[in-house]
């Protein structure tokens, strides 16, 4: 009578791969290091205030927003016709 082959354990694909496909350690990345000696609800220190905006990039700023504007404005027009 021939032997029959022991029952595997898990079903489906995974269960017939042979023995030398199975489960193999993965690399793990290493932890990050924790805050020393620190809370959550310790008081944070204020974010240093922006730079003044210089005159030249405020210029910039209103006319990229004056011809953004006209842009979509020439597009509503185009879309009504």
């Amino acid at each position: 009578m021939p032997k029959k082959s022991p029952v595997p354990d898990k079903t489906g694909p995974m269960g017939m791969q042979p023995a030398e496909h199975g489960l193999a350690p993965t690399q793990m990345l290493p932890l990050m290091p924790a805050a020393k000696g620190g809370t959550k609800h310790e008081a944070k220190r204020p974010t240093p205030a922006k730079n003044q905006q210089t005159r030249k990039e405020a210029v910039r700023a209103v006319h990229a927003r004056i011809t953004r504007r006209n842009s979509l404005r020439k597009q509503r027009d185009a879309q009504k016709r």
